[in-house]
């Protein structure tokens, strides 16, 4: 089994755990924040399945109907597990303005106390786990799956604290707790979903990347310029084109040797780097190629 595949389902089983024992919890107190919270491991449970079919699709080698691979399934994976989150966080919010307009009890045992903090314990551990394997793998869907558990490890001091109160007499407390999930979830979409939406949108990576490919190419014994670079991601590879001027008097076969030698000096220096179009150009042309070149 891939690493990856290994990693989703240990997040699929924990999920699946958190979601019976908050949901058990939350039906003997009538608690909302711990109701908030089990509704949030139930989309997290959810965001697993959709990062396992995501991870899966991704691993597929490249073919005739997906020449460029299905990396960006994983991107898409992730984007959607960041909108059940939100999804998720307006819906609490909705409940908690409708208890404090028409009324709600609450009633917490010592031992629904314990079973939060044992749940925070839990999520911090899998979150960590996750969150290290996700960089490891170079998983975009693992890393929002991580997101899932840091949130929820975040939200439940948030159910902690307000059950506590709650506990202590001061009920009003667990919709503060339930809201402060909510802003927690809605926080954690927009910050991961951007980044994932503009993998999908074709954004350009990271100006330091770029900059390291330009210099990279640069180096390269027989270029004399760069220019037209670009790239874009999917999943967790880049890929890229650009130009490079040779010597006017370099022959076909010279400038082809050279083009080869930057794709390979590129993919060498940047790892992430999984395809490199190079186009080679005599340095002595009008630069109104360029610009239409680039364009």
């Amino acid at each position: 089994m891939h690493p990856k595949l290994r990693v989703a389902g240990v997040s699929i089983a924990a999920n699946a755990g958190l979601v019976t024992t908050e949901l058990g919890v939350a039906l003997v107190t009538g608690s909302l924040a711990v109701l908030a919270d089990a509704f949030h491991s139930g989309v997290d449970l959810t965001g697993s399945l959709v990062a396992l079919a995501g991870i899966r699709m991704a691993l597929r080698a490249s073919d005739r109907r997906h020449a460029y691979g299905y990396g960006r399934y994983e991107n898409a994976a992730a984007l959607v597990q960041f909108v059940l989150i939100a999804i998720i966080g307006v819906t609490v919010i909705q409940e908690a303005a409708r208890r404090a307009l028409f009324g709600f009890r609450v009633e917490v045992t010592p031992l629904a106390l314990a079973v939060v903090l044992g749940t925070i314990v839990f999520d911090v551990v899998l979150f960590r786990y996750i969150a290290r394997r996700g960089r490891a793998l170079e998983s975009s869907a693992l890393e929002a799956d991580s997101y899932h558990f840091g949130t929820d490890a975040v939200g439940k001091v948030g159910v902690l604290v307000g059950i506590g109160a709650a506990y202590l007499g001061f009920p009003a407390m667990d919709l503060v707790g339930a809201v402060a999930i909510a802003i927690a979830f809605l926080v954690a979409a927009f910050l991961m979903g951007r980044k994932n939406l503009q993998v999908l949108v074709d954004a350009s990576p990271p100006l330091e990347l770029l900059d390291a490919v330009r210099e990279t190419a640069r180096g390269v014994e027989g270029v004399v310029e760069v220019h037209s670079l670009r790239g874009r991601s999917s999943g967790p590879h880049v890929l890229l084109d650009l130009a490079v001027h040779v010597a006017p008097d370099a022959n076909l076969e010279r400038a082809h040797e050279i083009a080869h030698s930057v794709e390979l000096a590129i993919k060498g220096r940047v790892p992430r780097v999984a395809e490199v179009v190079v186009h080679a150009e005599p340095a002595h042309h009008a630069r109104a190629l360029d610009r239409d070149h680039s364009a």
